[in-house]
């Protein structure tokens, strides 16, 4: 099993730092936010294991496209307590030009990495075709196509600055998804537990108008990422997470964010994550978008430790990278929410 603390290629040192959250039951906010849970009254953030962090500001790179011989690179990294209620990410509207706007849309470079591996199980010598093209989408994500003709319902592991879901491939092989780009020059790698591995890598130009949020964790549960844009509560318009995600075209033409899933559990290889999109540059309005963390006590995971970890990018800039603990309350607790404030930094939208 892939270890999320493995998720970061740069040979990293990260820092504890102390965190805050607090477990809500039911109540009247929670009803409109879980609606078919409610009951009971909020629980003291004493109650709960604290989760500890670590955090660093980390940014890889590939210096040799060989598959036999990757090579990641690690910029410095810093001790960083986590902010606090009133440091805000402070996001400049920048200048947004007509070229710009055209690049939303449309596709940049596409690069395509081939390679070639003997087959397992296959007679001596017998080639196994593996490829993978990425191609730019709008609101900077990117589409991945896989092939893997020798490796049909085969779980995959992808890789991508840090990012790390577990797929499956389909009866032939095959494998269609998207993913967020965390960097300019992205690079992804699908690797298979046969120790087969491809990449592919896309430009993306729109990457720098976006902030981007990246919860992702190992094992049962859902962690989920609550965004309220420009002072929403629970339930209201401006309110983006899983059960409002809104759509990458709203950020693409800078309506306001959008909320994606990925990954798909698996027996053996259970690495999923949440993603958070803003287009801090293009959007109209002036304000802040508070950001949490949340996950439901059940009986998957009380009184369990869940490994996770933050990703968080904005305008093009380094990525800041926060690791996870997450001690879960006793099982008589089970229904209630875990909510973890003060650990993504908020954005604070300002025009120039």
């Amino acid at each position: 099993m892939i270890g999320l603390k493995n998720a970061t290629f740069c040979g990293a040192t990260l820092f504890a730092a102390l965190l805050t959250g607090h477990l809500m039951r039911s109540s009247p906010v929670a009803e409109l936010r879980y609606p078919a849970k409610a009951q009971g009254e909020a629980r003291d953030v004493n109650q709960v294991p604290a989760a500890t962090s670590a955090t660093g500001d980390l940014d890889s790179g590939i210096t040799d496209m060989e598959l036999t011989s990757v090579a990641f690179t690690s910029a410095s990294v810093k001790s960083v307590v986590s902010p606090g209620p009133d440091q805000d990410t402070i996001v400049s509207r920048r200048a947004f030009t007509a070229g710009a706007r055209d690049n939303l849309l449309s596709s940049a470079d596409e690069h395509r990495v081939e390679a070639r591996f003997a087959s397992t199980g296959s007679p001596a010598d017998a080639p196994c075709n593996v490829s993978m093209t990425a191609r730019p989408l709008a609101a900077a994500m990117v589409q991945l196509d896989l092939t893997a003709e020798c490796e049909p319902d085969t779980p995959v592991t992808l890789h991508h600055n840090g990012m790390m879901i577990s797929q499956i491939t389909d009866s032939k092989g095959n494998l269609t998804l998207q993913m967020p780009a965390l960097s300019r020059m992205a690079v992804f790698l699908a690797d298979f537990e046969s120790g087969k591995s491809v990449m592919a890598r896309a430009e993306i130009t729109s990457l720098d108008i976006y902030d981007r949020v990246v919860v992702q964790w190992e094992g049962p549960g859902n962690i989920q990422i609550h965004a309220f844009e420009f002072g929403a509560d629970y339930a209201d318009e401006g309110h983006v997470w899983e059960a409002a995600p809104r759509n990458m075209e709203d950020a693409a033409l800078g309506r306001g964010g959008f909320l994606t899933k990925h990954g798909k559990p698996l027996p053996d290889q259970d690495l999923r994550a949440q993603v958070y999109t803003f287009p801090s540059a293009t959007v109209s309005r002036t304000g802040d978008v508070v950001l949490t963390i949340e996950t439901e006590v059940t009986a998957e995971t009380c009184s369990r430790r869940i490994e996770a970890q933050t990703l968080q990018v904005s305008g093009g800039g380094a990525l800041s990278v926060t690791d996870l603990t997450l001690d879960m309350p006793a099982c008589d607790a089970i229904g209630d929410f875990l909510v973890l404030k003060n650990l993504l930094q908020d954005l604070k939208i300002a025009q120039n």
